[in-house]
């Protein structure tokens, strides 16, 4: 079966719309996902900044206590106690400085202080670092009792030992192994050679082979000292996060690798989650389509056999050569032929629904009107009218017959009045079709802006709400929120909410000047300070784009009577165009100074994109831009210079842009003579 375009269009929209359900779908999914893998990006720097400051405090203190016992030739009576008793070893991960050595070249242990009391180290690994004489880093190595140590050893200042700080690793791997990284995920701490000294996971190669992972492992060159690491892990063959940090400038690193699984393990879940819930919004949005388009096709059926009923009624009612109309008891026009609308000189849409008195065509005097009005009345009553009436076409006065017929339905009351008639004036026709129009066009702008500020008062009390509790959330004042994907969503709330406000707050102002209704609330006022309010509002954007901003006004400016607000307003206004224009790098400049005939110009100069010749003639209309790509690349409505050119019309002033495209522009506004103070001399009489 073949599809009618129509059908075929709605079809086509309905599928469209479907996959837009979807598209958005998975876009959304898209960024939670992008969000959940930044999130993890940010766990794993901040806690390898922990840790990192973590086994740097250990390095540190062992190194201090080494350069102490070195200098001394034995352990100071300080160390001695803070080691004997080995603070924090019964509760959490424990301390890292495990014991203190002196040790002779022979291995054996001439004073010891910590948790191990040893007589000798030879054996150990320890033994060879002793008796080579010099500095070095022992570790990872098997205690005989199982424990994981590394030790830092320093020769003594005299040379006949050793000076020897045990590590103690498995506080680490303790420490590492308490932090909530995931199942799959792994906290490291090694060497530059690639021994690992704890990790937080067990099960792996590293238990038997602590080397096992140097040649995976990254290492940082010498001037970066972290590094944020995402993609394939080949020592576990899997997608991972992290970031590794070195310690201190030490040949050691902490690196924190999250696998992408444990990242999004909740997105996952989310995933499902999202593609059930568009799955059924797409199947209840195809069900409604299919009852609407076969609703629609019963409809289309019904008022295509309306249409041809009405057709041969009104070829039937338009073959009269007498003027014809049928009118409600009201006097509402409900149909009209031909003559009859010649005869008004208007189209039969421009005429159905209004009362019939109303059209100067047919009843070109008040008079007239009013005797048509109370036949029309009479005629409802039930009664059958017929006057005359004299009318003028083409410059002669004729006199018409008109006859008004009441139609009574089964109950006897009058449903449909039918107006018989001649002929009219086409001058006199024309002129109060004008008239009609005009009045037309009047309403419609008033109701216009009476809607417009209605409704832009009744939008800017929940606005407030919203921006105001959007408010509470971001600061916290109830307690914290939890994810902090929400704060990002009540920042998205809060700007989305300023946005429209400032929206609303245009139009509302331009309704007002529209309809006459914005009251001026003037004092004297002091024009530099305003011009530096504004400026010092407009500077956070200016900042934020790269764009300088500055004032140049001219000392001793007399006072200016002004409303404050207004003035502000159309500074602001300028000043935000200024800066949105403006490329970065670029400049606005604010001036301000009399002028010849002390009337006082204050104009905003910026070295932005300019603006074409052909749009400075519209560019002051409202909702007029230069070019139709402004509001995709910058934003804005196109009210704030309509808004500008009407304040300063108010306070008898104007406004004035000159452009040059590539060159910048200079928006200037001034003020008459009669708002600027005249200057006063020294005797107290204006000079």
């Amino acid at each position: 079966m073949s599809l009618s375009p129509v059908a075929g269009m709605r079809i086509g929209l309905l599928a469209a719309v479907i996959a837009g359900f979807w598209l958005v779908a998975y876009a959304d999914l898209e960024r939670t996902r992008d969000r959940a893998l930044q999130d993890g990006l940010r766990q794993t720097s901040n806690l390898s900044s922990l840790l990192e400051e973590d086994a740097r405090r250990a390095m540190v203190v062992a190194g201090y206590s080494l350069h102490a016992i070195t200098e001394g030739g034995q352990i100071p009576a300080h160390l001695l106690a803070e080691t004997a008793w080995a603070p924090g070893a019964g509760a959490g991960p424990g301390q890292a400085l495990r014991t203190l050595l002196i040790v002779e070249r022979d291995g054996r242990v001439r004073q010891a202080a910590g948790m191990d009391t040893l007589a000798s180290v030879a054996g150990t690994p320890l033994a060879e670092a002793a008796a080579g004489g010099s500095a070095a880093f022992v570790g990872p190595y098997r205690e005989a009792g199982g424990g994981w140590r590394a030790a830092m050893v320093r020769p003594l200042a005299d040379g006949s030992g050793s000076a020897v700080a045990v590590l103690d690793l498995d506080r680490f791997t303790r420490l590492y192994a308490t932090q909530n990284v995931g199942p799959l995920s792994i906290i490291l701490f090694y060497r530059e050679n690639g021994a690992v000294l704890a990790y937080s996971r067990a099960g792996l190669p590293l238990d038997r082979d602590r080397a096992a992972f140097a040649g995976f492992l990254p290492r940082l060159p010498a001037d970066e000292t972290a590094r944020t690491l995402s993609g394939f892990d080949p020592a576990e063959g899997r997608e991972r996060i992290g970031t590794v940090r070195r310690v201190a400038g030490l040949p050691f690193y902490v690196y924190v690798r999250i696998r992408t699984d444990d990242v999004l393990a909740g997105w996952y879940a989310d995933r499902w989650k999202r593609v059930l819930e568009t799955a059924a919004v797409s199947v209840v949005v195809m069900l409604l389509a299919l009852l609407a388009l076969r609703q629609l096709g019963r409809l289309e059926t019904t008022t295509q056999a309306l249409r041809a009923s009405e057709r041969r009624s009104q070829a039937l009612f338009d073959s009269s050569f007498q003027i014809m109309g049928l009118l409600s008891p009201d006097g509402r026009v409900l149909a009209l032929n031909r003559p009859a609308c010649a005869l008004a000189g208007l189209p039969a849409e421009a005429l159905i629904g209004r009362r019939a008195w109303e059209f100067r065509g047919w009843a070109r005097t008040g008079e007239l009107a009013e005797a048509f009005r109370q036949s029309i009345g009479k005629a409802a009553s039930g009664r059958l009218v017929r006057y005359e009436t004299d009318v003028i076409a083409d410059g002669v006065t004729r006199v018409m017959d008109v006859t008004i017929k009441p139609v009574f339905d089964d109950g006897g009351a009058v449903t449909v009045l039918v107006v018989e008639a001649r002929d009219i004036t086409e001058r006199v026709e024309a002129a109060e079709r004008l008239a009609a129009a005009l009045d037309q066009a009047e309403a419609a702008n008033r109701a216009k802006s009476a809607f417009l500020a209605t409704m832009s008062h009744e939008l800017r009390t929940p606005l407030n709400a919203i921006i105001g509790f959007s408010d509470i959330m971001l600061h916290e004042l109830f307690g914290p929120l939890g994810s902090p994907r929400y704060h990002d969503y009540a920042r998205h709330v809060q700007n989305s909410g300023r946005h429209l406000l400032d929206l609303i707050n245009d139009v509302l102002d331009m309704s007002k000047l529209e309809a006459g209704r914005y009251t001026l609330d003037e004092s004297w006022l002091e024009p530099a300070d305003a011009i530096e309010t504004c400026r010092a509002l407009a500077a956070v954007p200016a900042d934020a784009g790269g764009v300088t901003l500055e004032s140049d006004c001219a000392p001793g400016l007399p006072r200016l009577l002004a409303d404050e607000r207004a003035l502000r307003q159309v500074l602001l206004n300028l000043l935000s165009n200024a800066v949105k224009f403006t490329p970065r790098g670029g400049r606005v400049t604010v001036t301000a100074g009399l002028e010849a005939g002390d009337g006082l110009a204050i104009a905003v100069c910026d070295t932005g994109i300019g603006i074409p010749a052909d749009a400075l003639a519209r560019i002051l209309e409202p909702f007029q831009q230069a070019d139709s790509s402004i509001p995709g690349r910058f934003g804005g409505t196109g009210l704030g210079l309509s808004i500008c050119r009407d304040l300063m019309a108010l306070h008898g002033g104007s406004l004035s842009i000159d452009s040059e495209p590539g060159c910048g522009t200079v928006v200037t506004v001034r003020f008459p003579a009669g708002r600027v103070a005249q200057p006063v001399a020294a005797d107290g009489m204006q000079a």
